[in-house]
């Protein structure tokens, strides 16, 4: 199999993404992406960029794919959002057991798995697997989806309970139409419902930490690196993306004006541009790092692991935060619905709520760790 190059896939990235802004309003009346936008990331090839290799995917460093994600932000968060968790849902599944790959893959392998992590159904051993059924919240692009991973707790008689992932098909769970929302409308981030599914032990998979890289020769380098950096990093890297846009319109909005912009807005432009492209080269260079060390087959220090993480945990929320002080430049048409930047403000402020994005916890353990240390 040949594999195509990165520029290449990042070409066809930005003439998917050349298509998002007309489509933009529609998606928000669907709450959901068209399913056309979907299939056209598909036929690009670019959700094979976190699947095994042995199914026809790419394996690809990161890097590439922030790339990509960041140019579907650009013109739509929604579209972002949604390529980025489809995406990473390929990564987890790749840490499973080969016959659960296998049972998604094996069979179709272009099948795509959104997920609902949250532990909120009710979980029954039985012969075999177990039985699972409850109703799970957030599984953005479910509907572009033929599986899904949802969360679940066991009870264990010596200890507290102990938290699985379940690999469910689509025809055992529903479709539950809850999203509305004022931000990332497109997401179609609906709830999923199940009713007494039996999953077996093969289709389910244990967490682990999650928090530094692996160095078990035995596994790829893509899937050595932390999955609680790599799954928070397809909804936070989008910011850069997002941030870009918003800058450019702005940029473009100030110059069609007849008269020159004033330089508080032109101080405001830049700083904010200044800061999305220091975020960029921050997050490229510390996954870089954490890629070579699995490459390598090597470790990283926990001070390391902690800095990485609060630094990505606080990325949206600081680009989230320039856009906000450009809204306050865009005039008294900038609050229309069709204002240059109304859009990805509304989309920044939904999407600084997910709990991926909330730097505080990570924050306090990176100083925590140089409390300790000192």
């Amino acid at each position: 199999m040949t594999i195509p190059l990165p520029d290449i896939l990042l070409d066809r990235a930005r003439r998917i993404a050349d298509t998002l802004p007309g489509r933009v309003a529609r998606a928000n009346e669907r709450r959901d992406l068209d399913p056309e936008v979907v299939d056209a990331i598909e036929e690009a090839d670019l959700f094979q960029l976190f699947r095994p290799r042995r199914f026809g995917g790419f394996e690809m460093a990161p890097g590439h794919f922030y790339d990509i994600e960041n140019a579907f932000a650009e013109r739509c968060l929604s579209t972002a959002w949604v390529y980025g968790v489809l995406s990473i849902q390929s990564f987890v599944l790749a840490l499973f057991g080969e016959q659960a790959q296998e049972d998604v893959w094996g069979v179709d392998p272009t099948a795509r798995v959104s997920s609902s992590f949250k532990p909120e159904g009710k979980i029954a051993p039985v012969e075999g697997g177990y039985r699972i059924a409850g109703q799970w919240t957030f599984s953005s692009g479910s509907s572009h989806a033929n599986w899904a991973l949802v969360g679940g707790l066991i009870t264990q008689p010596d200890g507290p309970p102990q938290m699985r992932l379940f690999l469910v098909p689509r025809s055992d769970y529903e479709i539950v139409d809850m999203w509305r929302t004022f931000g990332l409308r497109g997401t179609g981030s609906n709830d999923l419902r199940i009713d007494g599914a039996f999953v077996p032990e093969h289709r389910t998979w244990r967490p682990t930490p999650g928090t530094n890289v692996s160095t078990d020769p035995d596994i790829a380098p893509l899937y050595r690196l932390p999955w609680l950096f790599m799954f928070p990093s397809c909804i936070a890297n989008l910011a850069i993306g997002a941030g870009r846009g918003a800058v450019k319109r702005l940029a473009a909005h100030c110059a069609s004006a007849p008269a020159p912009a004033a330089e508080q807005v032109r101080l405001a432009i830049g700083k904010a541009s200044r800061k999305i492209e220091a975020a960029n080269i921050l997050l490229q260079a510390n996954i870089a790092t954490m890629f070579a060390k699995c490459q390598r087959g090597e470790g990283l220090a926990e001070a390391d692991v902690l800095l990485y993480r609060s630094q990505l945990a606080a990325m949206l929320r600081d680009i989230a935060a320039e856009v906000d002080a450009l809204m306050l430049h865009t005039g008294g048409r900038g609050i229309s619905e069709t204002g240059p930047l109304t859009q990805t403000w509304l989309d920044l402020s939904a999407a600084r709520h997910h709990l991926g994005n909330m730097p505080d916890g990570t924050t306090v353990g990176l100083a925590d760790a140089m409390i300790g240390t000192a």
